[in-house]
């Protein structure tokens, strides 16, 4: 669904009508369009007769770039002028003379009885399928989620176990039985010792060792293991790592898209956009960067002849959805274009 404030995405047009474009300008003594219409033509025509590939975008400089690798020099070096003056009228803020244009004219072999262009390809709107997820469990309740209400149990455990002990180590000892009358036994000689019937112990370290320092012993063990689980558990600091491969700029560009994308911070996203497109307007309305948003809605208004409420919404608006999001990014690169 196409939303009616959405601008038509920029495309350059055939190579005649940019022609026709610089040509009726630089009658007009508008050597600043007429300068920019004349290098799209240029790359038009070069487009149009099959000597560049043709691309979505290209910059006035990778243009210079692409005819170098298929054209003689003498080209490229007719060309490198024009780009330079291109750059600095359109990104730059300067006026353009005449006889940058007239140079550039001169240079244009290719605008003039170009073939039409191809017809464009049809453009598809992605359509995102719901990722296939795994059946989950349920969650647990929030009380047994809650990290606070397992240290207050653990907690809990060792005071309990504390007072034992210590309820243990301060009982009265119960008195022994009378032993029964039993003859005195002879005591053992040196033979007994390797006797068979005569076998190890079998009464526990609970019952030889004292009572305090068996049970302070076994707290202790327990408090040693609960440290290591908690410390355990913790996550330590991040560590920086070079990269084993360089990655190219536009899968960094595409990750860095995803990423944005599963956030769903569209405010965000739509805010960088925003500020981007502010750094490369301010200069060429002649705003400074402290200027109020009312004076920079007015300023770009009159500039390119469009409705304010559009330009406000499209750098101030709220952006409630990704629908809106491609709407803002829509109108952004419409208003750069028309600037620009």
């Amino acid at each position: 669904m196409t939303h009616p404030e959405t601008p038509p995405p920029p495309r350059l047009g055939p190579a005649a009508d940019h022609r026709a474009a610089a040509e009726e300008a630089a009658q007009r003594r508008d050597f600043d369009r007429a300068l920019r219409e004349r290098f799209r033509a240029v790359l038009r025509g070069m487009e149009q007769r099959g000597v560049l590939e043709v691309r979505r975008s290209r910059t006035a400089d990778e243009t210079v770039d692409d005819v170098s690798a298929v054209l003689p020099l003498e080209v490229t070096t007719e060309l490198q002028p024009a780009a330079r003056s291109f750059d600095e009228v359109v990104y730059g803020g300067r006026a353009a003379t005449e006889d940058e244009y007239r140079r550039l004219e001169y240079a244009d072999r290719f605008s003039a009885a170009a073939p039409p262009p191809a017809a464009e390809p049809t453009e598809l709107t992605p359509v995102e399928t719901a990722p296939r997820t795994r059946r989950k469990l349920p969650p647990l309740p929030k009380l047994l989620r809650d990290p606070k209400f397992w240290a207050a149990l653990a907690t809990v455990a060792v005071i309990l176990l504390l007072v034992y002990g210590a309820m243990q180590s301060c009982g009265a000892p119960n008195a022994p039985k009378p032993p029964p009358d039993i003859p005195p036994q002879p005591p053992p000689s040196n033979g007994d010792i390797d006797r068979p019937d005569i076998g190890p112990g079998e009464d526990s370290i609970f019952s030889r060792l004292p009572a305090p320092l068996a049970f302070g012993g076994l707290q202790l063990l327990i408090a040693a293991a609960l440290l290591v689980w908690w410390r355990a558990r913790r996550r330590g600091a991040l560590v920086g790592e070079p990269r084993p491969v360089e990655v190219a700029a536009n899968e960094l560009l595409a990750g860095q898209a995803a990423l944005y994308r599963r956030s769903r911070d569209h405010d965000y996203v739509a805010a960088k956009l925003r500020a981007a497109t502010l750094r490369r307007l301010r200069p060429l309305l002649g705003i400074g960067a402290d200027a109020p948003p009312d004076l920079l809605v007015a300023a770009i208004a009159a500039r390119i002849g469009a409705d304010r409420q559009l330009i406000g919404n499209a750098f101030f608006g709220p952006v409630p959805n990704a629908d809106a999001l491609r709407v803002v990014a829509a109108q952004l690169e419409w208003i750069e274009t028309e600037i620009g």
